[in-house]
């Protein structure tokens, strides 16, 4: 089976050659992997450029710019009629592309894969959970294959018109859905992992998770859900706010609820962290997950 490999790239020198590595000693080895570098100024460009003199199977064009501009023009580049995506700030598993590409040799169109966080600190990984679900959280009736690992034939990138561009994020969610209404459903498989780099910490989090929601918004994606969130997440602080001024038990008293919904909420999320701390810091960080997306989400849909 031909694969194409195909990554978005932007200023990542101090991980590409780890990311190439990575592809280069996959269990199944890519046909040609095609890298679109959007313009980097830190060097990554000239190591990917000594890097593909070294291997045959590594080809690097100039992209256009931004994530979608860049995936596109990787994909379009490519030689092959399977297409495997994944991102240059995550590094897959050995057997990703063999686990990702094995459901094609059923009769299967478009494949999603999944990620799982690796930070440097345990305060990283859980900011990592809390934006994105963990394998217990998965319906695969639902899925939508992140940008970062998911592979389909290239009639399905074809049909929908390629990923949307001039989108600084949720460029993914928007070609899912549009796939999805294109009568392609994706088959989900959960072994084809990627690591991926989650936010350095909650303050990191909690940008990424406004520009998601911005993102969203923009888009006019998910409009019940993000309306839902907002009440319930911005209505549990004010409730809190306005009782404790009132009075201070009041407002304690308050919490509980919003301490529950948060332990419900992450319930599947703690066996992928270690240290005791992961008790604490889940929860909070989906509580200001929660606050800055569906934040972010208002803005967005009030601007576009």
């Amino acid at each position: 089976m031909d694969i194409s490999v195909v990554s978005p790239v932007l200023n990542e020198r101090g991980h590409i050659e780890q990311f190439v590595a990575a592809l280069l000693s996959q269990s199944v080895l890519p046909t040609e992997i095609v890298i679109a570098d959007g313009g980097s100024t830190d060097g990554c460009r000239e190591i990917l450029d000594q890097l593909a003199a070294i291997h045959p199977r590594l080809r690097v064009i100039d992209g256009p710019g931004g994530i979608s501009e860049n995936r596109n023009a990787a994909i379009a580049a490519s030689g092959h009629e399977i297409v495997a995506c994944v991102d240059a700030g995550c590094i897959p598993e050995r057997d990703w592309l063999e686990k990702i590409t094995a459901p094609f040799a059923a009769g299967e169109d478009w494949v999603s894969g999944f990620y799982l966080p690796r930070g440097e600190s345990l305060r990283s990984t859980c900011a990592g959970l809390v934006l994105m679900s963990v394998l217990e959280e998965v319906n695969p009736d639902h899925i939508i294959p992140p940008g970062a690992s998911q592979a389909f034939r290239k009639k399905v990138w074809l049909r929908v018109g390629g990923f949307p561009e001039g989108m600084a994020a949720a460029e993914d969610t928007l070609f899912g859905e549009q796939a999805r209404a294109a009568g392609f459903r994706p088959y989900f498989e959960g072994e084809a992992i990627v690591q991926w780099r989650p936010p350095a910490g909650l303050w990191e989090m909690a940008q990424k998770a406004f520009n998601w929601g911005r993102a969203d918004g923009s888009a006019g994606l998910r409009g019940t859900a993000y309306t839902r969130l907002f009440l319930v997440s911005w209505g549990s602080v004010a409730a809190v706010v306005a009782l404790t001024v009132f009075d201070l038990r009041l407002g304690l008293l308050a919490l509980v609820p919003i301490a529950g919904l948060a332990a419900y909420r992450t319930r599947f999320k703690f066996r992928w962290a270690r240290g005791a701390g992961k008790y604490l810091l889940i929860p909070f960080a989906d509580l200001i997950q929660r606050l800055a997306q569906s934040l972010g989400w208002i803005v967005g849909a009030r601007r576009s």
